[in-house]
């Protein structure tokens, strides 16, 4: 089978218009056809119907079927183009949460300097929901991510390196900087700045908020730790960042007293159908090796 042709059938699956999808991909529309054709023979059905009456492409049931497989089918050839590219190219696309950039992946360039592995790496810093998408669908060959439990996926291989607690700051001189504790729900009347909806940070508050039937008062997002505490030592807000971001020593860390609360769990992941490269393995064993 052509791949090409699976790519013209998900356009016209989507599309159910000859016309607009050869002017997607720049052909004409017998090229279409025959493609379509191909796939029909090969497999020995009819994908598609045309209702003259109606002037309207409707798609088979075994259309739809192949519709099922064809999104993976194509997924799969894209994730191989990149990871044979790489390995050809000797680079490692590294994924990097914000928080786990600047807390752990400063030890992690330390010793990939050390073995001369650094110049390698090609860093790609998203939010870890984001890192996952571009994890699965081929662009990243492995990620440091975050998480509010142990990690679980059928899709991925993970380890978990290092796990911290949440943390409330405030700054020195808000009136809470008094206090060592704090419960949750005694902020709701308060200003946050948080991190946006692809962070685990995001997650996390909501657990925290759903828990205490409040919706906290979001009143700024950014995806850099350092600006977050920036306002915050400034008073703008507070916030709710993982112990091991705090790295602002005009900022204060209040303990929540919430029980259960979430944790943030940093683990290392990447496909469980990605075969590493002798260069790959080492990148990963570093990344295990960090010590808290």
């Amino acid at each position: 089978m052509n791949i090409k042709d699976f790519e013209y059938f998900q356009a016209m699956f989507q599309e159910r218009n000859f016309s607009r999808v050869a002017a997607k991909f720049k052909v004409s529309q017998p090229t279409i056809s025959t493609a379509i054709k191909r796939l029909e023979t090969e497999l020995n059905t009819q994908l598609f119907v045309r209702d003259a009456s109606q002037h309207r492409l409707t798609t088979t049931l075994s259309g739809q079927q192949l519709a099922e497989h064809t999104g993976i089918i194509l997924n799969q050839v894209r994730v191989a183009k990149n990871e044979i590219q790489n390995i050809n190219t000797g680079k490692i696309v590294l994924g990097l949460p914000p928080v786990i950039s600047q807390s752990y992946f400063p030890q992690i360039a330390a010793e990939l300097a050390k073995q001369d592995l650094l110049t390698q790496i090609i860093p790609v810093e998203r939010g870890s929901a984001e890192l996952l998408k571009l994890l699965l669908n081929g662009t990243l060959d492995m990620a440091l991510v975050g998480s509010i439990q142990p990690f679980d996926s059928a899709r991925l291989f993970s380890q978990t390196f290092a796990k911290t607690n949440f943390k409330i700051i405030v700054g020195k001189d808000n009136p809470l900087a008094s206090q060592s504790d704090v419960w949750f729900r005694d902020l709701q009347d308060l200003n946050f700045i948080t991190f946006g909806s692809s962070f685990v940070h995001s997650e996390a508050l909501k657990q925290l908020s759903h828990a205490n039937h409040f919706r906290p008062k979001i009143t700024y997002q950014s995806e850099d730790p350092q600006v977050i505490q920036g306002m915050v030592e400034k008073n703008v807000g507070i916030s709710f960042l993982a112990e091991s971001a705090v790295t602002n020593p005009n900022v204060v860390q209040l303990n929540l007293l919430d029980d259960p609360q979430p944790e943030f769990y940093m683990s290392l992941a990447y496909r469980t159908n990605h075969i590493l490269s002798p260069v790959q393995q080492k990148v990963v064993d570093i990344c295990l090796d960090i010590k808290n």
